[in-house]
């Protein structure tokens, strides 16, 4: 080979060489970047443009972005990802919860619930309720991720529902029952001794809902009650009340427009076997009220299946029910004492236009404390298949649910929905796969 030809191939080879290193370095530059020193407003920037599992992920970059997004952002405190808290656990001192999204088993240590059954949720809160054994309940309100309590007043066990207006640590917070068996409201305030009732004619409440300032509650007929919470504290003087005491708070009655199936009550319902049996909802979802109506199998010589489900939103203007033929992005979880909404543009998953779903049973008036019980009864009375044993989604618009990942001891007493708050996912969990 000639020199010169020779010559040219080195140099060529050492100028390639030279380029490899340069590369290298720059690469090595480009990751040692120091993104810890990003300066914190720029990071909640970024975190407010980012979907809730993205901002887990981004917690995870170095600790003083995990700082940020875990202790200097409260305005996250309501943001969170839908959990199953099992039943049946009263005699552990930890509870299992099934996160649905991300497709995982905790166990929380939890002693302050030992003894305990969970009545409901209000987003991270739990609502713990003891059995007293002489018809008294004992109800606490348990944060299992920050592990604040709030212990109410005791209460007699004559209510299947209680709604609270907010975060239990909140200055106008305001908790609501509703009576079993008649129309009759009980209502406890913070700096209140005992519970506060307000009597009405007719028979029970179905369900109730808080939204935007006021409890909505649900009736037979399909009807609303609507109470203002800022007029329950107002109608009371907190200084001069004693157990069971009697109040008048304002009270609206609005009259609402259902389709005809609805307009039945659940007594004409059970009575009519070529009928639906129906348990129904109230959510609130993004400021709107929905109603949802679960349609279980009609035959009674097996277990209740759910069939189908109906949502309508709440129009007061036209005092009707508008039905909604799609949830655009949101999904709907339901439960005694704990049905919630999610965004998932909010929460950055693919799953839209969704209801989930746990084995309820047919009718909202037992609680867990009391199941054994009732289970004895409806034996006794031929009604033990007469109960919910399903659970899964359900696509609005499509007749076919679907089983979760997790199906769990369908025979247990219904499963509680919460909200695991990003905050602690930020701090104690990995990154999140994306559904």
């Amino acid at each position: 080979m000639p020199p010169f030809l020779l010559q040219f191939i080195k140099r060529k080879s050492m100028a390639k060489k030279r380029k490899t290193r340069y590369k290298k370095r720059i690469l090595k530059v480009k990751f040692d970047v120091d993104w810890s020193s990003l300066p914190q407003g720029i990071i909640e920037m970024i975190a407010d443009k980012l979907p809730s599992i993205d901002r887990v992920s981004l917690s995870k970059v170095c600790r003083s972005w995990n700082d940020v997004l875990v202790k200097d952002l409260p305005c996250w405190q309501s943001h969170g990802l839908p959990w199953l808290l099992v039943s049946g656990e009263q005699s552990k001192e930890s509870r299992t919860c099934i996160s649905i999204l991300d497709n995982r088993v905790w166990e929380l240590k939890l002693s302050e619930a030992y003894g305990k059954c969970c009545w409901g949720s209000f987003q991270e809160w739990l609502i713990m309720v003891k059995d007293m054994n002489n018809f008294i309940l004992e109800i606490k309100l348990l944060n299992p991720f920050t592990r604040s309590q709030v212990t109410l007043p005791p209460i007699w066990n004559l209510y299947h529902k209680i709604v609270l207006s907010g975060r239990p640590l909140e200055n106008d917070f305001v908790c609501m029952l509703l009576h079993s068996q008649h129309k009759e409201l009980a209502f406890y305030m913070p700096g209140v001794q005992s519970w506060l009732k307000h009597k009405l004619m007719g028979e029970p409440f179905e369900d109730a809902v808080f939204c935007k300032g006021s409890f909505y509650l649900l009736d037979k007929s399909s009807n609303i009650w609507q109470l203002d919470a800022k007029g329950i504290c107002s109608s009371t003087s907190k200084g001069d009340v004693h157990l069971g005491s009697l109040f008048e708070p304002e009270i609206h009655f609005h009259e609402i427009k259902m389709p005809d199936l609805l307009q039945l009550n659940e007594v004409q319902i059970l009575e009519r076997h070529d009928e639906n049996h129906i348990l129904r909802y109230l959510v609130e979802s993004c400021g709107e009220v929905f109603l949802v109506c679960r349609y279980f199998h009609p035959k009674q010589d097996r277990v209740l299946e759910t069939q189908k489900f109906e949502v309508y939103s709440l129009d007061l203007c036209q005092l009707s029910w508008k039905k909604m033929e799609d949830l655009k992005d949101r999904m709907l979880y339901l439960g005694k004492c704990c049905s919630s909404s999610f965004s998932t543009e909010e929460l950055g998953v693919g799953i839209s236009n969704s209801i989930y779903f746990t084995n309820d049973q047919a009718t909202p008036w037992w609680n867990e404390w009391d199941s054994d019980h009732l289970k004895d009864i409806s034996t006794r009375l031929g009604l033990v298949k007469n109960v919910g044993r399903d659970w899964g989604n359900f696509k609005l618009g499509n007749d076919d649910g679907e089983p979760f990942s997790f199906r769990g001891n369908i025979e247990k007493w219904p499963y509680t929905w919460f909200t695991a708050p990003i905050w602690w996912y930020c701090k104690y969990v990995p990154p999140i796969q994306r559904v």
